[in-house]
C-alpha cells in the first residue's frame, strides 16, 4: 500500500502492517509510535488498525468528504 492507495481507499482502517509500507518503515517502528501516541491507533481484541483519516491528516493529506459528495450528487437530481 502506497499513499495515493490510502488516499483513495474506502476502508475507515488500514493495519498496522500497511500503515508500515505507506511510512517505508518498519513494522515494530508504527508500534512503536503508537505506544508513544504518536499515531492514532484503535484495538479490537488484538487487533491494532489505524483510522485511515485521522492517519492522514498526520500525514498532512487533505480528502475531500466523501458524504458532501453523495449529497451534492443527491441535490442536483431535484
Amino acid at each position: 500500500m502506497n499513499l495515493e492507495d490510502l488516499r483513495t481507499s474506502r476502508s475507515a482502517v488500514v493495519t498496522v502492517a500497511q500503515t508500515a509500507s505507506i511510512f517505508g518503515v518498519d513494522v515494530r517502528t508504527v508500534t512503536r509510535a503508537i505506544g508513544n501516541g504518536e499515531l492514532p491507533a484503535v484495538r479490537l481484541g488484538r487487533r491494532v488498525l489505524l483510522p485511515r483519516l485521522p492517519l492522514l491528516a498526520v500525514l498532512g493529506v487533505t480528502v475531500g468528504d466523501p458524504l458532501s459528495e453523495v449529497n451534492d450528487a443527491g441535490s442536483s437530481d431535484r
